[in-house]
């Protein structure tokens, strides 16, 4: 999920799209290590796959896609509203993987893909001002003031680099 735990700051559209280069292109080769098997079979001690890690980190970056288009993201991300009001999570994380525990590792992997491809385009079709807007400019019944761009790096690369020990956890529990 998405946690504020560092001062929040405007990122440049130039250094933001970089830094969204380099942790995706990171992501990508670490994940393109593990075969389908590791990818889909084990599990942590809450019954996630690291399948369901990406998919996880696929539905978080499409929020952003519907944020900038100031669409709501719970009805985006498919997560019913109350759920979404409570701030837990935990259970928005669950609905996520129930949702999607069904899709191939490949399915999984197309949809991050298509997923990051869009964002990377809404963003490239934005200002460098747009982009240092407030969280509440996009999503209007948030009171949320820091840039939108320290929202959408927290939920691309650095939510990867998040996610990659409870992956390396996973794959590495039986392999």
């Amino acid at each position: 999920g998405i946690r504020l735990s560092i001062e929040a700051h405007a990122i440049p559209k130039a250094d933001l799209l970089a830094d969204m280069q380099q942790g995706w292109d990171e992501f990508i080769a670490y994940l393109s290590q593990f075969s389908d098997q590791q990818m889909t079979q084990p599990t942590d001690a809450g019954g996630w796959t690291a399948k369901d890690h990406v998919i996880h980190l696929a539905m978080w970056e499409n929020g952003l896609n519907a944020l900038l288009r100031r669409i709501s993201r719970h009805e985006y991300m498919g997560i019913p509203y109350e759920t979404w009001l409570s701030g837990d999570f935990d259970r928005m994380n669950a609905v996520i993987q129930q949702q999607n525990s069904h899709l191939s590792w490949a399915e999984v992997m197309r949809s991050f893909e298509q997923v990051h491809r869009r964002l990377i385009e809404q963003i490239q079709a934005r200002s460098d001002a747009d982009l240092q807007r407030p969280y509440r400019y996009y999503a209007p019944d948030s009171t949320a003031d820091s840039p939108v761009s320290f929202w959408i790096i927290d939920a691309s690369a650095k939510h990867y680099r998040e996610h990659q020990p409870w992956i390396d956890a996973i794959v590495n529990s039986r392999s």
